[in-house]
């Protein structure tokens, strides 16, 4: 039977959880990548619960008193003049708001972002996103207005080029997309600073240096959507500051409350703020800057600094992709590692030289979720079955891995001596890799 069956879930502490039958799991991708502060964590829970005694709710219509503390602890701990939040409730909201306000800012309506990039479910946030995954369904609608470039992925670049020969034509493409549309008609490049949905993407040094001086250019407003890279995870607050580059608009949620309330808040610069204070933003959430949700990011935040969590993602992300690469060495379908921090991914190939993916071609989508056609849904399965939780889909062969960011060197022992256990035993299945 496939994995992709859902586990009943009842309880967890720190990286481990339990399902309902009281089977143990060691989760790697920190449930949907964002419990950053491990689970169960009681100084966060005691600070939501203190809340809910004192005020649970606010309607948008006023101020309170989390929501004014958060917006101003965010304009501290953002780089550059990042200075005004709008709070939602989770990142594709966030995201949502980020390309309302740069259309509104530029007066112009065309986004540019990615293809094989993801920024949220709802129809605009698809459409941004260029996830053939979520676009190529029947019926379903897709403003066109939208466009795309490909990402910076080295490993299987577009345009057959090698770093740095290839002297970023990926970046050049941007700006060659920007002007083909017209400057006057594009509000903003929409970026994640990783790309992760193309598996941890991390781009080559130079890229978004020149990304940034193609918006200052040409007017175009640059966002970044830091839901994933955000807080602490690769290894600094906020993965912009790995390039020395503030976005002018930024996005956050998963990390902002470690998942334990549902939070998404979007910053901009000063100059954006400056405009919105004098024409006004029309757009507003029932649950917008909510009370529950501030204190706990508040409390969440204080967990990163005290806790030096940053600087632990550095640590067990040096350590662990050092790992990744000696198994990258023993098992030959591992074609690719990447990351920054505890933000990394795993390209499963079943040829590495010729980078042929590990999912067989032509399969029908009954056949995609079989783990007997699929060594992608076998792989999952025989890791569940191993008490191993990491992220993977049935159409790619991209391994996931964003732990919680109190796991121990002890813990990333366990977890990859269960991965390496079960890539081989898959390997040994499907007889891979290829030959030739």
């Amino acid at each position: 039977t496939s994995g992709y069956k859902p586990l009943i879930l009842t309880g967890g502490e720190g990286v481990y959880f339990w399902d309902a039958s009281g089977k143990r799991y060691l989760d790697l991708i920190s449930q949907l990548y964002n419990v950053h502060i491990g689970l169960n964590n009681r100084e966060v829970i005691e600070a939501a619960k203190k809340q809910m005694d004192e005020m649970a709710y606010a309607s948008p219509s006023y101020f309170n008193v989390p929501q004014i503390q958060l917006a101003r602890r965010l304009a501290q701990i953002t780089p550059g003049d990042l200075c005004k939040t709008f709070f939602g409730n989770s990142g594709t909201e966030a995201n949502e708001v980020a390309i309302k306000l740069a259309q509104l800012y530029r007066g112009a309506s065309k986004i540019v972002s990615y293809w094989d990039a993801y920024h949220g479910s709802t129809y605009a946030m698809v459409s941004v996103g260029g996830s053939s995954r979520n676009r190529q369904h029947k019926g379903l609608s897709i403003m066109e207005e939208f466009k795309h470039v490909p990402s910076p992925y080295c490993y299987r670049c577009p345009f057959k080029k090698t770093y740095p020969e290839c002297e970023l034509l990926c970046a050049d493409f941007v700006k060659y997309t920007i002007e083909k549309e017209g400057p006057s008609t594009v509000a903003a490049f929409m970026a994640e600073p990783i790309c992760s949905w193309a598996g941890q993407v991390v781009p080559p040094d130079g890229y978004w240096q020149k990304i940034r001086k193609i918006c200052d250019e040409t007017g175009v407003v640059l966002i970044f959507d830091e839901v994933m890279t955000g807080f602490a995870r690769t290894g600094k607050m906020f993965a912009c500051e790995h390039w020395n580059m503030v976005p002018d608009i930024a996005t956050f949620a998963k990390g902002i409350t470690a998942g334990y309330v549902p939070l998404g808040a979007t910053i901009v610069n000063k100059k954006i703020a400056d405009h919105f204070d004098e024409k006004s933003f029309p757009h507003s959430y029932t649950y917008s800057g909510h009370a529950l949700a501030c204190a706990t990011s508040l409390a969440v935040i204080d967990v990163y600094y005290k806790e030096k969590l940053a600087d632990r993602a550095t640590e067990m992300g040096a350590y662990m992709m050092d790992e990744l690469r000696g198994m990258q060495e023993r098992q030959p379908v591992i074609g690719d590692v990447r990351g920054l921090g505890l933000f990394m991914g795993i390209e499963l190939v079943s040829n590495p030289e010729t980078k042929e993916k590990i999912q067989p071609e032509g399969l029908t989508p009954e056949e995609a979720k079989d783990p007997e056609r699929n060594p992608m849904v076998y792989l999952t399965d025989k890791a569940k079955e191993k008490g191993l939780i990491f992220g993977s889909s049935p159409g790619t062969g991209i391994i996931r891995m964003m732990p919680y960011l109190i796991i121990t060197k002890e813990q990333v022992d366990e977890g990859l001596k269960l991965l390496e256990e079960t890539i081989e035993e898959t390997a040994k299945k499907f007889d891979l890799p290829k030959k030739g």
